[in-house]
């Protein structure tokens, strides 16, 4: 008799985890970008004076690495523009991108277009 029961009740808990549905929660582990890198830095920079007062367009090309706290860091700004490029700098430097924080070993590359308005 005692068999039996055991026999049952270990059938009864193997067929319960059989359908047991595993644990999961609503946090992803990891962070993911919602957004570009673009986009992300574009927040962070408003259309520079230097070029306000001749009402140009450009594109502007800025290199970088991000830090374990998700900083900007090692910025490079390509143009021809000192004034531009100090801007730029000053802007971005410190800021963060959720998501792709690292050990800062992988280089970034990125175009900003400015349109005047």
């Amino acid at each position: 008799m005692k068999k039996t029961i055991l026999l049952i009740m270990l059938v009864g808990f193997l067929a319960t985890q059989a359908y047991a549905a595993p644990i999961t929660t609503n946090e992803p582990k990891t962070p993911k970008a919602t957004l570009t890198l673009e986009q992300q830095l574009a927040k962070y920079v408003s259309y520079p004076d230097v070029l306000k007062s001749k009402q140009q367009a450009g594109i502007v090309v800025i290199q970088f690495r991000v830090n374990s706290a998700s900083e900007l860091c090692q910025l490079e700004v390509f143009s021809q523009n000192d004034k531009l490029n100090h801007t730029l700098l000053r802007q971005l430097t410190g800021k963060k991108l959720p998501g792709y924080g690292g050990i800062g070993l992988e280089l970034y590359t990125v175009r900003l277009h400015f349109q005047p308005g």
